[in-house]
């Protein structure tokens, strides 16, 4: 499966087109060589120089990954420091879509103790005053939304059940988002692990609060998928892995 989606890739196609005519290049060197063909030169010539140009030029990254870097851990940084303007404390809750909510969100709450989501939230839904008990907080399109946008173009998640789900998820894997993922569930709990996430900041606050564009990707595809609310009880990382601890709720 995690070879398939690579094979989708146009810079992993392109290094192998690019590697099989430097190979036919050297075939027809090696002839010309053996019986002095000059059409076996020209040839193998024209392989070896299209197949170094392919390699070299496609697949050569348009913008250098520091500058993506910073533009993420700066719309991060901007989350950060409106949670901590208005101290909120809780851990995020992933939101499915709704008769009013046309897509996902995550809700961030005062605290983890009291965190009745608002029933009015949709579209247009920011801040929760914490009026009929429910609880403060402010209501945010994910970072990975426009990710996964991208990422259904080759996997849908949405019409796939929870058993298939993990399948689904190797799509990070092929898009070279992801070293590795898992997802395993029972009654109580489920756990998403991701290995090292593209461009991840490794903050253990923003990953219970707002997690990175890779992580939150793939939290808004099990929230899609099992069309339930979604809590972060609680985030684990150990080098280059992190455990998301989940609490699914109707």
């Amino acid at each position: 499966m995690t070879l398939s989606f690579s094979l989708q890739q146009p810079h992993i196609r392109a290094k192998i087109i690019g590697i099989l005519l430097i190979t036919l290049g050297s075939i027809f060197f090696l002839n010309y060589f053996i019986h002095n063909d000059q059409l076996s030169l020209k040839i193998g010539f024209t392989s070896l120089l299209i197949g170094l140009f392919t390699i070299a030029m496609i697949t050569e990254k348009s913008i250098p990954q520091r500058i993506s870097e910073t533009q993420i851990q700066g719309n991060l940084h901007a989350v950060t420091t409106i949670t901590q303007a208005l101290n909120l404390t809780g851990n995020a809750i992933f939101l499915p879509t709704s008769k009013i909510l046309t897509e996902e969100r995550v809700f961030i709450p005062l605290n983890n103790t009291q965190r009745k989501i608002p029933e009015s939230l949709d579209d247009d839904f920011v801040f929760s005053t914490g009026q009929g008990g429910e609880s403060l907080g402010i209501v945010l399109q994910p970072s990975g939304y426009s990710m996964l946008q991208e990422l259904e173009k080759e996997a849908d998640f949405a019409n796939t059940d929870l058993d298939a789900i993990e399948e689904k998820l190797q799509t990070f894997l092929g898009m070279n988002l992801l070293k590795s993922i898992s997802f395993t569930q029972n009654e109580k709990e489920w756990q998403l692990t991701v290995e090292k996430p593209l461009l991840c900041p490794n903050n253990i606050l923003l990953c219970r609060q707002y997690p990175c564009p890779t992580c939150s990707a793939a939290l808004i595809a099990l929230t899609r998928s099992s069309k339930q609310k979604i809590r972060i009880n609680d985030v684990i990382i150990a080098g280059k892995k992190t455990a998301f601890h989940l609490r699914p709720e109707d």
